[in-house]
């Protein structure tokens, strides 16, 4: 089984500087995994490891406790599937107060890079971070470029005009 780490300040080095896919990552599907792909493409480029960074609980989970079940995979398959498609490691970001309240500066300062220590960072073109969702993929991308790291942004993976 893959090695999973909840806090982002305790991701070991051997696990740093690496390519990172960014996601919840509910279900696997077929978006998550051409975002799994293009990840692992930069992780080989780089010789780093593929890690992937998810939230437990899911952040709806997290601001809207009464809402009825709605998650696809329980964490257990979700990491299995998640090594199935090459991630090496998986940070399962413990979701609580003290993270929502992380600004989006502070997740890629802290998190991407300090945590993670995050070379190459693929996110889908709807992934949004940081307190109250301070951040989107602009800014992601932007930082990315001020200090040093790659960023892409997966479309939306199409099938019969869907999402």
């Amino acid at each position: 089984m893959i090695p999973v780490f909840d806090q982002w300040q305790q991701v070991p080095a051997a696990w740093k500087g690496g390519a990172v896919a960014l996601g919840n990552f509910d279900g696997v599907h077929r978006g998550h995994q051409a975002l799994l792909a293009r990840t692992a493409e930069h992780a080989r480029a780089l010789g780093a490891p593929l890690v992937a960074l998810t939230f437990e609980p899911h952040p709806r989970r997290f601001f809207v406790p009464d809402t009825g079940p709605f998650r696809l995979t329980l964490p257990p398959a979700k990491l299995r599937l998640l090594e199935k498609f090459g991630v090496q490691a998986v940070l399962a970001q413990r979701f609580d107060p003290a993270f929502a309240a992380v600004t989006a500066d502070a997740f890629v300062d802290d998190v991407l890079r300090g945590g993670l220590g995050a070379r190459h960072v693929v996110c889908g073109y709807d992934f949004t971070f940081g307190a109250r969702r301070g951040g989107n993929v602009e800014m992601l991308r932007a930082r990315g470029a001020e200090r040093g790291f790659g960023v892409t942004i997966l479309d939306p993976v199409m099938r019969e005009g869907e999402i």
